[in-house]
């Protein structure tokens, strides 16, 4: 949020891609890259757990989530502010998470069933906004793509909190 109003830019109408433009940006991109490592840390957790068919699948695609907001911190870094469809990558990164979302659900519902209600009511949420997509006007962007970092960050935070507070019953 520093970056944003370091810029003085708007949350609404701001697209994320613009706040690596700006004096602070690359407090933006080491953001990114955070969050991306965070992704390969939580699949590398997740290795030591073996929760059916879809498991593995849910923690590859949960790695090249991560890979690819590496590449979306340093395409951002290279655009010039006037270019256009900065924000290309973004729709990769979200259509890797939904599949993540769903390929892990069964495996956290064997963890524990408020888990998978969890993962469920994210999934839920995650795929009503992608029509929402097409609704979306340039003025309204920057805050359509916050309201879906904020699921996004949600979902990651929660499945790492949920897994390590299950931790020991999950070994056993």
């Amino acid at each position: 949020m520093g970056v944003l109003y370091s810029g003085n830019l708007n949350s609404i109408s701001t697209p994320i891609s613009a706040l690596a433009q700006t004096r602070l940006g690359v407090l933006n991109s080491l953001g990114i890259v955070m969050f991306g490592t965070a992704h390969l840390a939580l699949a590398k957790a997740m290795q030591q757990l073996d929760h059916g068919r879809l498991w593995p699948v849910a923690r590859v695609l949960l790695c090249l989530s991560g890979v690819t907001l590496f590449y979306v911190a340093f395409y951002f870094e290279s655009l010039y502010a006037s270019a256009t469809d900065t924000n290309d990558p973004l729709w990769i990164v979200a259509s890797l998470t939904g599949l993540a979302m769903g390929a892990s659900q069964p495996g956290l519902s064997r963890i524990a069933p408020r888990v998978g209600l969890f993962c469920t009511l994210c999934l839920g949420i995650w795929l009503w906004l992608v029509p929402l997509a097409f609704f979306v006007t340039p003025s309204w962007i920057g805050g359509y793509e916050r309201l879906v970092g904020i699921i996004y960050l949600i979902w990651v935070g929660g499945i790492a909190i949920s897994l390590h507070q299950h931790a020991d019953s999950i070994r056993r």
